[in-house]
């Protein structure tokens, strides 16, 4: 099923005249917000709702509207106002939950926390552990919470996990710590994650066997990019569905001044994200979701029986004329459209719609690419079956295969799982992005490999763009069984494209990324494709 679609508003900030109204209009059922403790509690043990700040969920509840209230920071009252860590603290903080769950009986959820495993939403001693250790105190809050809240209505939902992007060993730890046995759904924020990943890395964090079943919710997502945020939206609103994500909250309704793109001015004015929003909720929301099986290269959500996204690699698409075409903001399209990596396209029927029947496509000339078939490998070292290129490491004519690596298991790593080794971080490599290691003496490469299982000639593109605080670039090299074919180096930007090449079944086609000199900064852009010539 589709996810309930909402958006972030900020009404826990004070009175915002005509804000909800407007809300309404465009369609919004849902929204999260927050409410601060020492807002309510001015006097220990003492809970006063007087304000627009603190009130602000009876008008909401009111308008038959659902909301969820995130509870962060701490109270002036106990522990000097830092995130509690101390049992009279985390008791005093849980019977807060409880109080909220009385004091508004409609309320639908609280989350507990906000990107608890960062330091810019936790203040105090949190500040200065780990993230495991802050997974741990989390774990607990979340317990004090939903004792509280739950004590006082057991249908209240309690979303726990606060994370920003995806870091699988912090959430891990908040599940060993028992936080999943308090919380109906985990709350993240995978502001660092493509769309076209998201899935793959939704499955990785269902390797735990608490969250294989557990409900999760994207409680913010977002888009710095006034041109993209429309077309954002609805690749990821695509790919949440297709991960089970019960609920998408669009980070903010209002403008934030942070840089993130509203759902609509100040006065009212839709922006483009807003113009998505109401297009998903026209076309989309909350209908039943199937996949696009088409070829890897291609993505798209089938909602409902007559309903559509698409986008991927470029090739025309042409419909029939029971199909209505809307780009990203809900405008009609006339005539043939080519598929967009950028601009996913609407399909609208009168009825059922499928591919190969009133939408057809194009040749596809991809074989192969870097981005769209990255897998991540099981636990025990398979690779991913739908990765074609072997991924592996490469130091004094020694390989290795990559491994999969939660994210945020050490100091420095991604927020987000990752291909690496042990024994190399920083070393890593991601859909889009990779870290060699080592130095031009000793150079620990990162290698891809593919293997022709037939005879075939394929036209390879393979582009790099490492990072302007690199010490001094990277070392490419592109070699076929082993024979070095190619070779360029240094700051610059690198393309490599060479006449089309033959390969017999069996051959071997490489493309090793090492230091030019040392790795330092060397993180670098990157994408390989093989296409048919």
């Amino acid at each position: 099923m589709a996810p309930l679609l909402g958006a972030v508003s900020n009404f826990g900030q004070g009175n915002q005249p005509g804000v909800l109204e407007n809300a309404i209009a465009l369609g919004l059922t849902d929204l999260r917000d927050g409410l601060y403790w020492d807002r309510v509690e001015t006097t220990l043990g003492e809970f006063e709702f007087d304000g627009p700040q603190t009130t602000f969920p009876d008008e909401i509840l009111s308008e038959d509207l659902s909301l969820s209230l995130t509870l962060n920071w701490g109270h002036p009252l106990f522990e000097d106002g830092a995130t509690p860590t101390t049992p009279e603290g985390i008791a005093a903080f849980g019977a807060f939950a409880g109080v909220l769950a009385e004091r508004f009986p409609d309320l639908d959820a609280v989350e507990i926390g906000n990107e608890f495993n960062g330091v810019d939403f936790v203040r105090g001693p949190l500040k200065d552990v780990s993230p495991e250790e802050r997974a741990k105190a989390h774990a607990q809050l979340l317990a004090a919470a939903s004792e509280a809240a739950r004590g006082v209505r057991d249908d209240i939902r309690i979303l726990g996990g606060a994370s920003h992007s995806i870091p699988l060993a912090y959430l891990w730890a908040v599940l060993d710590a028992g936080g999943g046995d308090h919380m109906d759904a985990l709350a993240l924020h995978p502001y660092t994650t493509p769309p076209e990943q998201l899935a793959r890395q939704i499955e990785v964090l269902r390797r735990h066997p608490a969250a294989a079943d557990m409900p999760i919710e994207i409680t913010e997502f977002g888009s710095s990019d006034p041109e993209a945020a429309a077309s954002y939206m609805l690749r990821d609103y695509c790919q949440m569905a297709l991960s089970g994500v019960t609920r998408a909250v669009w980070y903010p309704l209002t403008p934030r001044g942070d840089g993130l793109v509203p759902l609509m001015e100040k006065d009212g004015r839709l922006t483009g994200a807003g113009r998505a929003f109401r297009a998903v909720q026209k076309h989309f929301a909350e209908k039943p979701v199937t996949g696009i099986d088409a070829d890897p290269f291609t993505y798209g959500c089938r909602f409902g029986e007559d309903a559509m996204l698409l986008w991927g690699e470029p090739r025309e698409v042409t419909v029939t004329d029971t199909v209505e075409i809307f780009d990203a903001e809900g405008q009609p399209l006339d005539g043939p459209q080519t598929l967009s990596r950028d601009a996913p396209l609407i399909l609208q029927a009168a009825g059922p719609i499928a591919l190969g029947d009133q939408v057809k496509l194009g040749d596809q000339e991809l074989i192969a690419d870097s981005f769209d078939q990255f897998g991540y490998p099981s636990a025990d070292g398979a690779p991913a079956p739908t990765d074609p290129f072997e991924r592996l490491i490469r130091v004094d004519g020694q390989e290795t295969a990559l491994s999969t690596m939660p994210g945020q298991e050490a100091s420095g790593t991604l927020w987000t799982p990752y291909l690496g080794d042990k024994g190399q971080r920083p070393l890593r490599l991601t859909a889009e992005q990779l870290l060699p290691g080592g130095s031009a003496e000793r150079p620990v490469e990162i290698v891809h490999r593919y293997v022709a299982t037939e005879a075939m000639e394929v036209a390879l593109e393979a582009t790099f763009e490492v990072a302007e605080r690199s010490d001094d670039g990277i070392a490419v090299r592109l070699l076929l069984n082993d024979e070095e074919l190619e070779t360029q180096s240094g700051k610059a930007a690198i393309t490599m494209a060479p006449e089309a090449i033959s390969l017999a079944a069996g051959d071997r086609l490489e493309i090793a990324v090492g230091p030019d000199g040392n790795a330092n900064g060397d993180v670098t852009r990157y994408r390989i494709t093989l296409r048919a010539p």
